[in-house]
């Protein structure tokens, strides 16, 4: 997958090698490659659908709609900006430790 990125102008990130980067103009096109998970993401609508298709032109995908969830982080995605959580995470951890908190009768883990 590196080798078809890099051939269709991505540029591998430097610090993480499993970051892809394509700049077109303005426009920029970011695609994170974890094992068997891709996300992507752009300031332009047809960079992604662009992306899509050489995807599923060359690779067997499919497409699993908006990021809500990825690598432990809940992702908020609203019009003022994206919002990262672990909130899930810890109370998860919370629940296995038996630590839940109760604070004013209600628990965290509602």
């Amino acid at each position: 997958m590196s080798d078809f990125l890099t051939s269709q102008g991505y540029d591998r990130g430097t610090s993480d090698k499993n970051l892809f980067i394509k700049r077109k103009e303005d426009d920029i096109i970011l695609v994170q490659v974890s094992v068997d998970d891709i996300i992507f993401g752009s300031n332009n609508v047809e960079l992604c659908e662009t992306f899509v298709e050489i995807m599923k032109s060359e690779f067997e995908m499919s497409m699993m709609g908006e990021l809500n969830y990825f690598l432990g982080l809940q992702v908020k995605q609203i019009k003022d900006g994206i919002f990262l959580s672990q909130a899930k995470y810890c109370k998860d951890l919370l629940r296995k430790f038996g630590m839940e908190v109760q604070i004013n009768q209600h628990t965290l883990l509602n």
